[in-house]
């Protein structure tokens, strides 16, 4: 049995630490977190998998490879730090040893959603607080130097529960960032996108919305200056929970909007801006495919019209949660799968052409439950995944990272990776132009006061 500091299941963990459950009355904003241990060090820097964690829930939001060949690492902490969890930050090495790990937090709870390495060789995060700020939970944002000492950090928020996903440096040197803002600007939960100045001040913040509840999951600016905004929305679709892109202008305005879904819930996870200037969106559909929940991925035109679509999965839930598109011009998705591979849930890799067809695709895991949450391909033609896992030395989750080679292979003593053969399949979402209304927001910056921990856990190497 877990303790009260730990959690009744996998799954209750995934859904809590990344979805937000809507009602269209109110907000039930869910956040749940986990637990683990760890081990000595790793060499060979071909392809490895490796494991970090304490003694209690130790999770990962992010992950992305570093001018220096490493790797900056965001996630949560039970284990370590200031308050009940903290967000924890580690630099791996390009072989997964550690360069340098930190806690950052204060006396109840804060976790990180999302980090970028800037311009200037640091590193900025985004998360959200209970710890700080202006109201029950608001965006926390971290700027931190190269060392991983904080250069400033700020929260933003009202009086309600303001959640934070997604944090990008823009061109000018400054941020955008989106999320969700619950009654603190407007009555219903709406999407809320904030564009900083480099010094963390608001250049301008808006939320976006209709009569009932909108979130928003992830964002990227786009090649004309302006952004691009993933979501989902119960306000306009066809039915149930839709995915909602939005096009926005460099000062926020509303270029075009549109919602992609059918009779019941789909959601999305990830969105870039593809090389045709063309966008990629990753999430779940519950409307279309095979199972109850399959993996969906659409390659959306320039001003937003479907170029393709696919679903891909087993008769169980299949989700992706990130896609970014290789330098071949195809796409590397992971998420997690419960209907492939040797556990309850595998994490789940999958290649695909510029088609959109499947040119590889594993899971994994081992027999517990194991969790993708972020994907990159590296400078060697390679990849770099990053989630969480249970299945190796503990019931409850470590963060969890694995290089792979431009195959999805580490090399063949690995023992926890399983060839799938799944196929994907076509979907017809409707798509449907919606009709938010936008309002500017006035939250007011305000500076926090994380406490910063030094942590001292090694790489546990599983596989190399």
């Amino acid at each position: 049995m877990f303790n009260q500091r730990q959690f009744r299941s996998a799954k209750e963990f995934a859904l809590g630490s990344k979805i937000l459950v809507f009602h269209p009355a109110f907000c039930i904003l869910s956040l749940v977190l986990l637990t683990s241990i760890a081990t000595p060090s790793l060499a060979a820097p071909a392809g490895w998998a490796a494991t970090y964690g304490g003694s209690y829930s130790d999770s990962v939001a992010s992950i992305q490879q570093t001018g220096d060949g490493g790797y900056i690492v965001a996630g949560r902490t039970d284990s370590f730090g200031a308050g009940h969890i903290d967000v924890w930050v580690l630099k791996l090495r390009p072989d997964g040893t550690v360069e340098w790990q930190k806690t950052y937090g204060g006396g109840d709870w804060d976790v990180a959603d999302s980090i970028q390495q800037t311009a200037d060789g640091g590193y900025v995060v985004i998360g959200k607080t209970k710890s700080f700020g202006a109201g029950r939970v608001d965006f926390l944002v971290l700027k931190l130097r190269q060392d991983g000492t904080v250069e400033w950090q700020k929260t933003y928020g009202g009086a309600g529960e303001d959640w934070a996903s997604s944090i990008q440096q823009s061109n000018d040197g400054g941020y955008i960032v989106v999320g969700n803002t619950c009654a603190s600007f407007g009555d219903s939960l709406g999407m809320w996108v904030l564009k900083l100045q480099p010094d963390g001040a608001v250049a301008w913040q808006k939320s976006y919305g209709g009569s009932d509840a909108e979130s928003g999951h992830s964002i990227w600016q786009t090649a004309d200056g302006g952004y691009i905004v993933v979501g989902d929305t119960y306000s306009f679709g066809a039915g149930g929970l839709d995915i909602w892109v939005l096009k926005l202008r460099s000062d926020g305005t509303v270029e075009w909007q549109k919602t992609y879904g059918g009779e019941s819930n789909d959601v999305a996870h990830s969105i870039r801006q593809t090389n045709d200037e063309g966008y990629i969106v990753a999430g779940e559909t519950k409307s279309f495919g095979v199972g109850d929940v399959d993996l969906w991925v659409l390659k959306l035109r320039a001003e937003g019209m479907v170029e393709w679509q696919k679903t891909c999965g087993g008769k169980s839930k299949d989700v992706a949660r990130s896609i970014r598109q290789t330098s071949d011009g195809g796409y590397i998705v992971v998420g997690e799968t419960e209907s492939f591979g040797a556990g309850d849930v595998d994490l789940w890799v999958l290649k695909l052409r510029a088609d959109g067809t499947v040119e590889w695709q594993k899971t994994y895991g081992g027999g517990s439950f194991d969790f993708g949450y972020s994907i990159q391909q590296t400078g060697d033609g390679g990849y770099i995944a990053a989630g969480y896992t249970g299945s190796f030395y503990a019931e409850i989750p470590d963060i969890w990272v694995l290089k792979l080679g431009s195959d999805g292979s580490i090399n063949p003593a690995c023992d926890f990776i399983y060839d799938v053969n799944t196929s994907e399949v076509d979907s017809n979402a409707t798509i449907l132009d919606s009709s938010a209304s936008v309002l500017d927001s006035g939250a007011s910056p305000q500076d926090a006061a994380t406490v910063i921990h030094n942590t001292g856990i090694s790489a546990n190497v599983l596989c190399q």
